[in-house]
C-alpha cells in the first residue's frame, strides 16, 4: 500500500523549515552555553562568540535576566573605552540545581550540582543487594533524602542518572549489565516511577564524555573519545559536542576487543584476550590473585598500594594492564581520529604508569608520537561519578532552559 505524500514520514535526510520556536530555543542555548564554557560576558561579545545579531542578543538576554537564569555582574571599562561599562552576564547559580545518580557495582552515589559543575552536596549508599528492585527503592531514598538536606531553596531541575554496561537511552533500558547480573532492566521507568521528577539515563562512559565537554578536559573540544577502564571497560564519541550512540545506544562497546597478544587469558564471551579479560580493576586483581601477588580478600585498592610502596610483582601486573589500554586506545585514536582522547577510571590511580600507556599508544598509532599527545586524563576530579551522572540532565536543560525552569520544583526550607 502506498503512503499518501502528506502522511508519509520524510525521509530521514530531508531538510525542514525550521520554526521559530525552534530557532529562538536554539539561541537562547547558544547564549547560555557560551556564558557557561567563555565564563562573564558581556552582551557584545556573546554576540561575536555565538554569531548571533546584538539586537537578538540584547532581547533574548533581557528575558533569561527577567527569568533568574543569568544576572548581571559589575561594569568594567574595556580597555579603548573611557565611557558606558561593560556589563558582564553570569549564570545564576544560587537557584537551580540538579541531582546526579551513579548506580554502581558496589554503591549507589547521590549528589547535588548547580548549573555550573559544583557540586553542593552528595551521598554513598553501599549496596546490600543487586536487584533492581531494591536497587532503584535505595536511589529514590537516598535523592529525596539529598534534596531534603542540600537543596532547600533551590529549583530541583531534574535527575541525571548514570550506570555501566550497555544502556539504551533511547528507550531507558540496561540491555546488559554482566557485573550487576542485568540484562533487559527498564530502569528509566521504575526510577521515574519512584522518583516522579524529569530523568535522563545514560551510560556512565558517555555521560563522562558529556561532562568532560562541559565542565572537564575537553571544554574546547569539538570532538573527543572518552576511554574508561574499570570494573567494566567502554568508550564513547563525542562529535561537534554531541554524543554518538548509534542503533540501540551500542556505540563504544570494548568488551571484547582483542588487546593482549595471545596471553591465553579467557573471557566470558569464550574467548581469550579481551580488553575485558585483561584490563578492568577486577580482572587485573584476579590474575594478582592467581599469580599469589595479591590475598582472596583483597580490593584492587590494595593491590594498587602494594606497588606504589615498591612491590614489583603487582607493579609488573599494572604497567602490563597500561600497555593494554594503550593499545586500545591506538585502534580508537586512529578510528575515530578526534581532537582529545580522555582518560578515566582505574589508570588514573597509577598516574605513574601514563607514560607506558603513551609510548604504546604512540607505538601502535598511525600518528606516531603525535597521538601520545592526544591523551589526557579525566579533568572532572574527585566527583566524576556525580558530574558525570548529572551531566546528560544538564545537556538536555542548556538545550532549552526556559522550558525546564517551567517545570521545576522548588525545595522549600525545613
Amino acid at each position: 500500500m502506498t503512503e499518501h505524500p502528506a502522511t508519509a514520514d520524510p525521509a530521514p535526510w530531508a531538510a525542514t523549515a525550521a520554526q521559530p520556536g525552534d530557532v529562538g530555543r536554539r539561541n537562547v542555548a547558544a547564549i547560555m552555553r557560551t556564558v557557561l564554557g567563555h565564563g562573564p560576558q558581556p552582551r557584545a561579545r556573546i554576540a561575536e562568540l555565538t554569531g548571533l545579531s546584538a539586537g537578538t542578543v540584547t532581547r533574548l538576554t533581557a528575558r533569561l535576566t527577567s527569568a533568574g537564569l543569568l544576572h548581571e555582574l559589575p561594569g568594567v571599562l574595556g580597555p579603548a573605552e573611557s565611557g558606558r561599562p561593560r556589563v558582564p552576564l553570569d549564570l545564576s547559580t544560587a537557584r537551580s540545581a540538579v541531582v546526579g545518580v551513579h548506580i554502581g557495582l558496589l554503591r549507589t552515589t547521590v549528589g547535588l550540582v548547580d548549573p555550573r559543575g559544583t557540586v553542593l552536596g552528595q551521598a554513598v549508599h553501599p549496596h546490600h543487594s543487586f536487584q533492581p528492585g531494591a536497587l532503584v527503592t535505595q536511589a529514590a531514598a537516598a535523592v529525596e533524602q539529598l534534596i531534603g538536606e542540600t537543596g532547600a531553596g533551590r529549583r530541583v531541575l531534574g535527575i541525571g542518572v548514570g550506570i555501566g554496561g550497555w544502556v539504551d537511552s533511547d528507550h531507558g533500558t540496561v540491555v546488559e549489565h554482566q557485573p550487576l547480573g542485568w540484562r533487559d532492566v527498564p530502569l528509566r521507568a521504575l526510577l521515574s516511577a519512584a522518583l516522579d521528577r524529569p530523568l535522563r539515563l545514560e551510560g556512565t562512559v558517555r555521560a563522562m564524555a558529556l561532562a568532560e565537554s562541559w565542565y572537564g578536559a575537553a571544554t574546547r573540544a569539538q570532538s573527543l573519545v572518552e576511554l574508561f577502564i574499570g570494573n567494566v571497560v567502554g568508550s564513547a564519541l563525542v562529535l561537534d559536542r554531541r554524543i554518538h550512540r548509534g542503533p540501540h545506544s551500542a556505540a563504544g562497546t570494548l568488551t571484547h576487543m582483542p588487546v593482549a597478544r595471545a596471553r591465553g587469558v579467557r573471557c566470558g564471551c569464550g574467548r581469550s584476550d579481551c580488553l575485558q579479560a585483561v584490563a578492568t580493576d577486577e580482572a587485573v586483581l584476579a590474575l594478582a590473585r592467581a599469580s599469589g601477588v595479591a590475598r582472596e580478600t583483597d580490593a584492587f585498592e590494595d593491590l594498587v598500594r602494594r606497588a606504589q610502596a615498591g612491590d614489583r610483582a603487582a607493579g609488573t601486573l599494572l604497567r602490563r594492564r597500561a600497555r593494554h589500554v594503550g593499545r586500545a586506545a591506538a585502534l580508537l585514536l586512529d578510528l575515530v581520529n578526534p581532537e582529545l582522547m580522555v582518560l578515566a577510571g582505574g589508570p588514573l590511580l597509577t598516574p605513574e604508569y601514563l607514560p607506558d600507556v603513551r609510548r604504546e599508544l604512540a607505538r601502535h598509532s598511525q600518528l606516531g608520537g603525535e597521538a601520545a599527545t592526544r591523551l589526557v586524563p579525566s579533568g572532572l576530579g574527585p566527583h566524576a561519578l556525580i558530574l558525570s551522572s548529572a551531566a546528560p540532565f544538564l545537556d538536555a536543560y542548556f538545550s532549552d532552559p526556559l522550558g525546564f525552569e517551567k517545570g521545576a520544583t522548588l525545595v522549600m526550607n525545613a
